[in-house]
């Protein structure tokens, strides 16, 4: 009896009271919204686009859900001032899960395609030069196997003395030609003609 008594006293009702007005707070996860026009939307004095329940969307058609945070926790004050949440870099205007979507600017993306082609004109370049080098080289290995096998002719000895008696022949003929060009009569021929004297010379004998 007297542990039932200690439990109904008036301190322990009062912390039983306390504790029945004090429900567990469940934290919804946060919905992030796109922008869309609702039923009794109005755009309220700071140019946002605001539904019946509170929540709003803002300029950029970021939205902020009934309590007027972002899903980064940012929120805007009474001035109409953003106050980011955490992990916003100043820097950059940007959230730490924002950087990695950041879609290249229209400089960026031609900025890159110079620089690609430039780089490409220089890999094709190098190509080139390499290919006529290539070319002068094959030309310059086929001079010299040329060379060399104009080199490697050789002659014998009964070759050599062929052409030396037939370019001999050749020298004493033309010069008989040059020196008798009328006389087409061998030596022999000219040996076993007589000489008959004429008749003033039968007289003086």
């Amino acid at each position: 009896m007297e542990q039932e008594q200690k439990k109904s006293t008036p301190q322990t009702q009062a912390q039983n009271a306390n504790s029945a007005e004090e429900p567990e707070v469940v934290e919804k996860p946060f919905c992030d919204r796109p922008f869309e026009e609702v039923e009794d939307g109005y755009i309220d004095d700071r140019g946002f686009y605001t539904t019946p329940n509170g929540s709003f969307w803002d300029d950029e058609h970021t939205y902020f859900n009934h309590l007027g945070f972002d899903r980064h926790g940012g929120t805007y004050d009474k001035y109409g001032v953003y106050q980011p949440g955490a992990g916003y870099d100043e820097t950059t205007g940007l959230y730490n899960d924002q950087k990695e979507f950041i879609a290249p600017s229209e400089k960026d993306i031609v900025e890159k395609n110079i620089e690609l082609s430039i780089s490409k004109l220089k890999e094709q370049e190098t190509n080139d030069e390499k290919t006529l080098r290539k070319y002068e080289k094959l030309e310059e290995e086929s001079e010299e196997s040329d060379d060399d096998e104009k080199s490697d002719v050789t002659y014998g000895e009964d070759e050599i003395k062929e052409a030396y008696e037939f370019v001999m022949e050749n020298e004493n003929r033309n010069e008989n030609i040059v020196t008798n060009p009328k006389n087409n009569k061998s030596k022999k021929s000219q040996k076993s003609q007589k000489v008959e004297p004429d008749a003033a010379t039968e007289q003086k004998i």
